[in-house]
């Protein structure tokens, strides 16, 4: 998820972990297979944490697994065409709706006031993140 502190947004660490770590495969000389080892030593990363991030993208085709000695992990699709939107839904972190998250029955009936004022910063957000690719966080790093 997104917070902010002061004037700076923050992404989750699930996001930035899984960035640096497609970031490691996308960097990979002959885009040759990584393993999770490999790519922790690399980017100081927790391999426990990396292993349930690249379950998750590996559902959702982001990132494909090779099997044998010389296996590992590879991008499942091309740094052009992989979204920072689709690496965070792939990661369960979706800015598609609003949930109320008072459990205070405090609208009573009414029709919330800021539903829709987040539901339209959250379209905004999607279409942002989904003209984010990967090729040009990779060319910031």
């Amino acid at each position: 998820m997104l917070s902010l502190k002061g004037d700076k947004m923050q992404i989750s660490s699930q996001t930035e972990y899984a960035l640096r770590a497609l970031a490691a495969l996308a960097l990979a000389e002959h885009e040759k297979p990584l393993s999770i080892s490999e790519i922790c030593k690399t980017q100081k990363l927790p391999p426990k944490y990396i292993e349930q991030i690249f379950r998750k993208l590996k559902k959702t085709g982001l990132v494909i697994s090779i099997h044998g000695s010389k296996g590992g992990y590879k991008l499942g699709k091309d740094i052009s065409e992989i979204s920072l939107r689709d690496i965070m839904a792939s990661l369960g972190e979706n800015f598609g709706s609003s949930v109320c998250k008072s459990n205070t029955n405090y609208c009573i009936g009414l029709p919330c006031i800021y539903e829709s004022l987040w539901d339209e910063i959250g379209k905004h957000l999607n279409s942002y993140f989904d003209s984010i690719k990967l090729d040009y966080i990779i060319s910031k790093y």
